[in-house]
C-alpha cells in the first residue's frame, strides 16, 4: 500500500454518516492512513457538502429553525420567543433545536443525549430529563405556546400547545 502523502487519486475514500462521535472516531483510527474519511452527521449534512443542495437544509439560509413564534438560530447561539431572546443554556438551546428541527417528531432519550451532548447514550436519562426540566419552565416563564411533551418512557417532543386547545 502506498503511503497516505503519496498517489492521492490511489487512496480509498469512506463517507460515513453517524451521529455517533465515538463511532466516527473508531472508523477514523481503523482507517488512519489507509486512504480518506469524510464524516457526517446526517444525510442532510453529507448532501450540503457534496452536492451543495441548500434546498435540502431543514435551516433557512440564516441558520435558523422558526416554529410560530418561536425562532432558533443555532448561528448566532440564541433563541428567541416572539422577538425576545430567551436566556437558555447551551444544552438547553440545543435540547430546543433538535426538537424544533423538521420534521416535527418524537426524539428518544437516546438521541437527544447523542445530539446534545455528542457522546455515547449509557442508557440514563437523567440529564436529559433535568435539561428538559428546566427548558419547560422558561418556556412557561416567557409565556411560550410551544411545549416540551413527554413520550412517557421514550422521550420528548415539541408541540404547538394551542393548536391543541390548550395554553
Amino acid at each position: 500500500m502506498s503511503s497516505p502523502a503519496g498517489d492521492f487519486d490511489e487512496q480509498p475514500v469512506v463517507l460515513c454518516v453517524t451521529a455517533s462521535r465515538s463511532k466516527r472516531a473508531q472508523l477514523a483510527r481503523l482507517l488512519s492512513g489507509h486512504g480518506v474519511v469524510l464524516m457526517f452527521p446526517d444525510l442532510q449534512a453529507i448532501r450540503a457538502v457534496l452536492f451543495d443542495d441548500t434546498a435540502v437544509s431543514a435551516a433557512p439560509a440564516t441558520g435558523a429553525v422558526a416554529l410560530g413564534r418561536l425562532v432558533v438560530n443555532q448561528q448566532r447561539q440564541q433563541v428567541s420567543w416572539a422577538g425576545h431572546v430567551l436566556p437558555l443554556t447551551r444544552l438547553e438551546r440545543d435540547v430546543l433545536a433538535a426538537l424544533a428541527s423538521p420534521p416535527l417528531r418524537v426524539w428518544t432519550y437516546q438521541q437527544l443525549y447523542e445530539r446534545v451532548w455528542a457522546v455515547d447514550y449509557l442508557d440514563d436519562a437523567s440529564a436529559v430529563r433535568s435539561t428538559v426540566k428546566r427548558l419547560r419552565a422558561k418556556l412557561r416563564d416567557a409565556n411560550a405556546t410551544v411545549a416540551v411533551e413527554s413520550a412517557r418512557g421514550v422521550g420528548y417532543s415539541l408541540v404547538d400547545a394551542t393548536s391543541q386547545g390548550r395554553h
